[in-house]
């Protein structure tokens, strides 16, 4: 009786693992964009604040396809942005904070249709994903003028994790070459991008980054 389970099992097995030697391939790509820092500074968002704060954000990333509909893979990421008080009435402060990050991350990636190898006809894909990390933070730009007591300063380099998800669109513009359009949104695990803390706030907050990304990628097989 075990024995027919266990060849019921490689029965099932076999089929799956053969397809997937066929149909996977590695991908490795590159993106460059916007970057945004959302915290204490910049709660009161608007469009226009959104262009006048961002700044550039470059990627990179290497992944494993092995079905047309899921990969898994490292991507990596350089963004800062700047937030002026003076933008937001702040006017007696006058900080300009210069914010900075650097994250590593594990990401999985869902396509909503078969793309890649064996799907040229696909040409067009939206696609989910999710992901996390470490992540590296510092900023600049902060004083001690006027500064209330219950703030504290940590204008310094920090080491913390993110996690993330995102959504986006791919276009095979070549046989082994792909163009994509991506948003994520990535939760940090310090209050501190913007280097100083906030004593009087009663229900602090995480800092969190947004990323907006064009970029192309080599699809290898």
């Amino acid at each position: 009786m075990h024995f027919k389970k266990i060849l019921f099992f490689y029965w099932l097995l076999i089929p799956s693992i053969l397809v997937a030697q066929k149909t996977k391939y590695w991908e490795w790509g590159v993106g460059a964009g916007l970057y945004h820092y959302q915290g204490d500074l910049n709660e009161n968002f608007s469009v226009g604040n959104f262009f006048n704060e961002a700044g550039p954000r470059l990627t990179g990333f290497v992944r494993n396809n092995p079905i047309p509909w899921f990969s898994y893979g490292i991507e990596t990421g350089y963004g800062n942005s700047t937030v002026k008080d003076i933008d937001y009435g702040r006017t007696e402060r006058n900080w300009n904070v210069y914010s900075e990050s650097f994250d590593i991350n594990l990401s999985l990636e869902w396509n909503f249709l078969r793309y890649g190898k064996w799907h040229w006809e696909n040409k067009l894909a939206p696609y989910f994903k999710v992901g996390a990390g470490a992540l590296v933070v510092s900023s600049r730009g902060q004083n001690t003028v006027n500064l209330p007591e219950s703030v504290e300063l940590h204008p310094y380099t920090y080491g913390t994790y993110n996690i993330f998800y995102g959504y986006g669109i791919k276009t095979r513009v070549g046989y082994q070459t792909s163009l994509f359009f991506q948003f994520t949104r990535h939760y940090t695990g310090t209050d501190k991008m913007d280097g100083y803390i906030d004593n009087s706030i009663q229900n602090p907050k995480n800092d969190q980054y947004i990323s907006i990304i064009f970029g192309i990628s080599k699809l290898v097989f």
